[in-house]
Order: structure tokens, then C-alpha cells, then sequence
């Protein structure tokens, strides 16, 4: 019996315009009636989830920013503080990188310089609470996550560089086709859901995981009805023990429907 399921967000649950399917908040209230528990993971930050799901919100758990911040049943949130040497190292090695900017994730703001047109857009589009400041080593907050916008492309460009220079020690990952994301070594999404699975009780064979990138990776792992997208990558399909419709076409409703309700 699925006790938990667990979905990525962009490319996995929303559409190809960026929208919940139509049907979410009324497949939400019936997985609430038969106790089936449902987390929505993403690279996007906790004040922007939390506004997607209204009026909802309070129903979901959260595993936010890759894994960095987590909202269980309890709804305070756990993080994980990225030292702040290590903070002001990767924007030493970012400095001078065109068509990129970095977004520093912190518990009171998120952070960012000023920047292009293009990028802003970007930044808008998963971003709510931040605040433009003029040097990223200035800001005094907890920093838990760095988002790496990049125009170039990620996988081609900041992840070359930035992998090497601190992949070892860090979570170093391409979140989407111009985002890469820094983080704590031992957080990933996997991780996350883990944490939620322990709070709950709730076993690998009652969990159910929507992915489609590769930063999904870790947490179809932690599910036995693993789901990769149809819309994913091929290199991708490897990581699900189930395939799901595209999410042009509601796919992750219609395996909760068919497997769950």
C-alpha cells in the first residue's frame, strides 16, 4: 500500500507551461482521505512552494532547494548551513563568468546582484522573497544553498568549473538546462525523502517517486514505484522501475490514479 509520494516539480508535475494539472488539489483531497501522504521536491525555495500550493499548502510537505530545506509533518523547517568560507570561495570562482549570476538561498532572503534583463527573468520565475544587494560576501544570513543561473547552458559551462573546484566536498548538480545547484555534501532529494520516510514510518515499498533530471536521481531511489517521465532524457529512464505519460499529459496523475486511487 503507498503510504507517501513524493514528485518533482518542473518537467514532472506541471505542465509544459509551468501549471499544475487541472485536477491536483482534487487528487489532493483524495489522497488526504485515504492518508496517503504527498511532498512536492524541488530546487525552488519554501516561500515560492508554499504560494504554488494555496490553498493546500498546509496539506503538503516540502522538500525544498534540491534537499537543503525540508518541511515535515511538523512544519518547521530543518536546513543545512553552508559554511560561510566556503560560500565566499564559490563566488571568488564564479567571478568572471559571463551570462551567469549566482543566487545565494538564505533563511531570511534569497540573494542576488543586480543583473540582465534575461536572467531576471529567470530568477523572478522560481524566486519570491530576495533582495538584490551590491556584494554577496556582505550578506548576513545563514546561506544553505548557491543557484547558479547560467545562459550558457549549465551542464556545459558553470558545472565544468565549478564541479572540479569543489564537487569533492560539496554537492555540485545540474538542476535544469541553465541552473546548477551548490549544496552540502550529504543533501540531496534522496536524502530528504529518507528523512520524511523515518518521520512517518513509512517504508521503500510504500513510496511512490515522480523524477525526469538528474537531480532526481537520488530520491527515485528511495522508492519502490519509481516513476521517470516519458518526457525525460533517455539516460534518465535507467533510474525509474516505471515509466510515467509525459507531463504534457498529466502523467503523474494518472499513475496516482492507477496505482493509488
Amino acid at each position: 500500500m503507498i503510504k507517501l509520494i513524493a514528485t518533482d516539480m518542473d518537467g514532472t508535475l506541471l505542465n509544459e507551461h509551468g501549471k499544475l494539472p487541472e485536477d491536483f488539489f482534487e487528487t489532493i483531497e483524495k489522497l488526504k482521505a485515504k492518508n496517503v501522504k504527498f511532498a512536492v521536491a524541488s530546487g525552488r525555495p519554501y516561500v515560492t512552494l508554499y504560494e504554488n500550493f494555496k490553498p493546500y499548502s498546509d496539506d503538503i510537505y516540502y522538500i525544498c532547494d534540491n534537499g537543503a530545506y525540508v518541511v515535515g509533518h511538523d512544519g518547521q523547517p530543518e536546513i543545512s548551513v553552508i559554511n560561510k568560507d566556503v560560500v565566499n570561495k564559490i563566488i571568488d570562482a564564479s567571478a568572471g563568468m559571463e551570462n551567469v549570476e549566482l543566487i545565494l538561498c538564505g533563511k531570511k532572503f534569497m540573494y542576488h546582484r543586480k543583473c540582465c534583463a534575461e536572467i531576471q527573468k529567470e530568477i523572478d520565475k522560481y524566486y519570491i522573497n530576495k533582495k538584490i544587494v551590491s556584494d554577496l560576501k556582505d550578506i548576513d544570513d545563514d546561506i544553505f544553498k548557491i543557484a547558479v543561473c547560467d545562459l550558457n547552458g549549465s551542464s556545459e559551462h558553470s558545472y565544468k568549473i565549478l564541479e572540479p573546484l569543489f564537487g569533492s566536498d560539496f554537492k555540485v548538480v545540474v538542476s535544469g538546462t541553465i541552473w546548477v545547484d551548490i549544496m552540502n555534501k550529504n543533501i540531496n532529494k534522496g536524502a530528504a525523502l529518507k528523512q520524511l520516510q523515518k518521520e512517518d514510518n513509512i517504508t521503500f515499498e510504500e513510496t511512490m517517486v515522480f523524477g525526469d533530471f538528474y537531480n532526481d536521481v537520488d530520491m527515485l531511489k528511495e522508492g519502490y514505484y519509481s516513476f521517470v517521465m516519458e518526457n525525460a532524457n533517455d539516460d534518465m529512464k535507467q533510474y525509474g522501475r516505471f515509466i510515467a505519460d509525459s507531463n504534457k499529459n498529466n502523467g503523474v496523475i494518472k499513475a496516482i490514479n492507477e496505482y493509488v486511487l
